[in-house]
């Protein structure tokens, strides 16, 4: 049983799985470099900015941790993607309800357990540079937000893994008894 190779809503969410993987990984290497020339060729300025504003000599670590959170967040967030990608495929195969997608939903769900949990991490380190980017004479809105849609988001992925867990067990009871 497969669905017509010519849905628009899968072709248009199988593009836009691989351009969000595309975009995460490029943002990644990025910062990557980034990292790389602010430890080298930086690492100077940053610390006379940070010794101008009474920064602890904490600070230039605290930095480089900010970036590699934000690329590790990156880096579940293109897992995130990946394991969407599969379930997607699994759906234009006409399968979606089986065991496999119930684990990719489970594994999407800690993956949003994860990133969430680091983005209040990183939250906390952007609270605590606020206070010496403003003593430093630069603007500190940083622009951090707690929404309840990704909380809600989270929920729902368990949610759906169970169901599609259980969908897939009744097929398999259902074949079982034919």
């Amino acid at each position: 049983m497969t669905t017509r190779q010519s849905d628009p809503l899968l072709a248009a969410a199988k593009v836009l799985t691989v351009l969000l993987q595309f975009l995460i990984i490029f943002a990644m290497v990025a910062i990557g470099i980034g990292i790389g020339v602010l430890v080298s060729v930086g690492k100077a300025r940053v610390f006379a900015e940070m010794a101008k504003a009474g920064a602890p000599d904490a600070a230039f670590p605290l930095l480089i941790v900010s970036f590699v959170l934000i690329m590790v967040m990156l880096g579940m967030a293109n897992r995130f993607f990946k394991e969407l990608t599969g379930i997607v495929n699994s759906v234009g195969e006409g399968d979606p309800f089986r065991i496999d997608n119930a684990d990719r939903l489970t594994r999407m769900g800690w993956i949003s357990v994860g990133i969430h949990g680091l983005a209040l991490l990183l939250v906390g380190l952007a609270s605590w540079f606020a206070v010496y980017l403003e003593k430093a004479g630069h603007h500190a809105d940083l622009g951090f937000d707690v929404e309840i849609t990704g909380v809600l988001l989270t929920l729902i992925l368990f949610i759906l893994a169970r169901v599609f867990r259980r969908g897939a067990e009744m097929r398999e009871e259902l074949e079982g008894t034919v």
